[in-house]
């Protein structure tokens, strides 16, 4: 990250599983080496509900393909932004581009990416769906160079488009993001044979959604798993 173009957000907490999701989504986004590019998938979007993790796995997926990019990776977070007008100016602000007399932002923005190798992170697109897709779109058409990565509810719905839906975490993985976050809350904890069947029961009760864990992991704080365990309908 300090090495290669990009702004995405250092993490301070480390990345639990999904070998499988990032090993295809990254072969989908990965540039062929043959000039024409046929065959290419150039938009992918990762959908799913809120808490399965479709934002954090962008950014590990954009991390792990920092080398592939010269031009660098960019995220892009929409869902602080109310309005579809927003969209343009934080893509400019994110690029270092301002507006010039006689000359759209929007204009500015296609022309800085027609001829970079990059790839571009939409995150959280479900508000302004519409919008984002046709922004896309645009985008895709005017540079030949460029790859996106979208999360949102619901598929973009344009022509070129990979739907990736990102499933919730296996049983192991379920455990292993739990026994981290815990870990993290609470020095002391370790899993062993007392706890191993709670977090089990845990995990398979929130079936397997990151957020959802991770919130019920940090109440080992104060709580056992036992008690986090029969207490889930109260937290």
């Amino acid at each position: 990250l300090n090495t290669l173009p990009n702004n995405l957000p250092a993490q301070l907490t480390s990345f639990v599983g999904r070998e499988k999701e990032i090993a295809e989504i990254k072969e989908a986004l990965t540039p062929s080496p043959s000039p024409s590019g046929r065959g290419e998938t150039r938009l992918v979007t990762l959908t799913g509900s809120g808490g399965t993790g479709k934002t954090r796995l962008s950014i590990e997926v954009g991390t792990q393909l920092l080398t592939n990019f010269p031009n660098g990776v960019w995220l892009i977070e929409l869902a602080p932004l109310s309005d579809e007008s927003q969209i343009i100016p934080a893509l400019a602000q994110a690029f270092g581009l301002q507006e010039l007399p006689f000359n759209p932002l929007a204009n500015l923005v296609t022309d800085y990416l027609r001829d970079k190798k990059l790839l571009l992170i939409l995150d959280n697109c479900e508000h302004l769906i519409a919008a984002c897709a046709k922004l896309a779109d645009e985008l895709l058409h005017q540079c030949v160079g460029l790859r996106i990565l979208a999360s949102s509810r619901e598929a973009l719905g344009i022509a070129g488009e990979m739907a990736y839906r990102t499933p919730s975490l296996a049983d192991s993985e379920s455990t292993q993001l739990f026994v981290d976050r815990a870990r993290a809350a609470n020095s002391k904890f370790i899993l062993n044979d007392s706890n191993v069947s709670s977090i089990a029961q845990i995990c398979h009760r929130l079936d397997g959604i990151p957020l959802a864990i991770e919130l019920a992991a940090a109440r080992t704080k104060l709580l056992s798993a036992d008690q986090i365990a029969s207490r889930l309908d109260d937290l």
